[in-house]
């Protein structure tokens, strides 16, 4: 189009400022000084248009200079920006209070949660203490009936071990009359009383004994392949005595022998003095387990006696 085409053709106008408008001027003013001066007359006649020229060319000049100024940043802008600059005072003052109120939020959140915690923990403990107090009382009932449960088993004990040092002695009392015979020789349909009696008693020991006096007389259970002990029960001690006595006439090389019958608890205690090497012998008689030590002291024992003790106290 014919507009369109004028208007690319046109070249765009300069952008005029304060300094080329002077440079233009002092360039002008330059110019005039090299023009030669005219004559008087040809100065007056054209003093008005060149006052007239002169105005209109100031004319444009200001308002080239109001349009180059258009966009240049004015005073009232500059106050106004100025204004609303924040001081760095204030600045300072605006970021500590910020900081101090995020400081005081964060100081609050955390004494909220170590509270809270604490109280847990206050709770947690009150409860461990409950149940460490309800633990001791527990306890200490145990502990009572534990106390009360070992004086009744060492008075058990007591009673057991007097029960069973009066059951020994009645079974050892009612053996009082009796006579074991060891390694007599079993046979068939043996008549025991009377092989007693006259084999044993008159012919080994030379010692007359009544039938009558024998209230019983058996063989025993004993160990496998041997001959079972005979168990005599007399009327009286002194039978049995008048028996025993004489056992020391039995041949050196008789494998018969003649024996108290003792009860199992009294032969271990037997077995223990033999074997305390602070004894030179111990026996039974009468009921009874005695032990004679290297100096000739006879000492009486029971089943539960400790016997290194009691021979150190014999004195």
């Amino acid at each position: 189009m014919p507009g369109n085409s004028d208007k690319s053709s046109e070249k765009p106008k300069p952008v005029q400022t304060v300094q080329t408008l002077l440079a233009a001027k002092n360039g002008n003013e330059k110019q005039k000084k090299k023009t030669p001066k005219r004559p008087n007359i040809e100065v007056s006649m054209d003093s008005s248009s060149d006052l007239t020229i002169e105005l209109t060319n100031f004319q444009n000049d200001l308002d080239i200079i109001k349009d180059s100024l258009e966009g240049v940043v004015t005073k009232t802008d500059l106050d106004k920006s100025l204004a609303d600059i924040v001081k760095k005072s204030d600045l300072e003052t605006v970021v500590t209070s910020i900081v101090t109120k995020l400081l005081d939020s964060f100081k609050k959140e955390i004494n909220e949660k170590i509270s809270e915690k604490s109280n847990k923990q206050t709770k947690a403990i009150e409860n461990l203490t409950k149940e460490n107090e309800e633990l001791r009382e527990q306890i200490a009932g145990q502990r009572k009936k534990m106390s009360e449960i070992q004086k009744q088993v060492a008075d058990n004990e007591i009673i057991s071990k007097e029960a069973l040092q009066m059951s020994n002695y009645n079974q050892q009392y009612s053996r009082k009359f009796n006579i074991k015979i060891m390694n007599y020789p079993e046979n068939k349909d043996e008549k025991i009383r009377d092989i007693f009696v006259k084999d044993i008693v008159k012919d080994k020991l030379n010692v007359k004994v009544d039938s009558s006096e024998i209230q019983a007389i058996h063989r025993i259970p004993g160990k496998i392949g041997e001959a079972r002990p005979v168990i005599v029960k007399l009327v009286n001690s002194e039978v049995k005595y008048r028996i025993m006595r004489a056992k020391k006439n039995l041949p050196k090389k008789e494998t018969v022998r003649l024996v108290d019958d003792v009860t199992k608890h009294n032969m271990g205690l037997i077995t223990r003095l033999r074997n305390c090497k602070e004894l030179e012998s111990a026996w039974y008689f009468n009921c009874s387990v005695y032990g004679k030590t290297f100096d000739e002291k006879r000492i009486k024992f029971d089943i539960f006696d400790d016997i290194n003790n009691k021979i150190a106290k014999r004195h």
